[in-house]
C-alpha cells in the first residue's frame, strides 16, 4: 500500500501500535474480518493525531514553537500543498468536522523566530581530523507472500 502519510515505515508501525493499543482490534468470531473494541477512544487519538502534526512547529494556542527543524524548512516548506499526508489529515479531520490548523501559520510562526533569532545553533570547538566509525544502513524489506494464518497471528 501506499505511504499516504509521506513518512517512514517507523510512522507507520507508530500507527499501526496506536490501532492495537487503543483499538484493540479483535477477529470475529467466524475469522473473516476484525473488530475494534474502542473505536470512540481510537477516533478521539487520531483526531489529536492529526491536529498534533498539523500543528507541530507553531501552535499558537498552546505556546508551542519548534524552529529547530530540518535544514530544508524554509524551502520546502510549501510542498505541503501536493503531498498526500496533509490532504489525508486536513480531510480526516473535516469529515469528523474538526477544525483544521491553518497550516500556513506553522511557516509564518517559525520563519518569524528566525527573523529575530541570530544564531539557531552554536558548536564547540571541532577539527576534521581522524577518523570516524559508522556502520552500514542494513534494513531491508520484507516481502509478504501470503496470509495463511493471519487470524492466528493476530489474535
Amino acid at each position: 500500500s501506499t505511504q499516504l502519510t509521506g513518512n517512514t515505515c517507523y510512522f507507520q508501525t507508530y500507527l499501526f501500535a496506536l490501532l492495537c493499543k487503543v483499538g484493540r482490534p479483535i477477529i470475529t468470531p467466524n475469522g473473516r474480518s476484525i473488530d475494534l473494541r474502542n473505536p470512540d477512544l481510537l477516533e478521539k487519538v487520531t483526531i489529536r493525531i492529526a491536529r498534533f502534526l498539523l500543528t507541530f512547529f507553531f501552535d499558537s494556542q498552546n505556546q508551542i514553537l519548534r524552529p529547530l527543524t530540518n535544514s530544508n524548512f524554509v524551502l520546502d516548506f510549501f510542498r505541503y500543498r501536493s503531498s498526500p499526508y496533509f490532504t489525508a489529515f486536513a480531510q480526516y479531520l473535516k469529515v469528523k468536522k474538526v477544525p483544521v490548523p491553518d497550516y500556513d501559520r506553522q511557516y509564518e510562526g517559525v520563519t518569524k523566530y528566525y527573523v529575530f533569532t541570530k544564531s539557531l545553533h552554536g558548536y564547540d570547538k571541532f577539527t576534521l581530523e581522524g577518523a570516524t566509525s559508522s556502520t552500514p544502513n542494513t534494513k531491508s524489506l520484507q516481502y509478504i507472500h501470503d496470509s495463511d494464518g493471519a487470524s492466528r497471528k493476530l489474535g
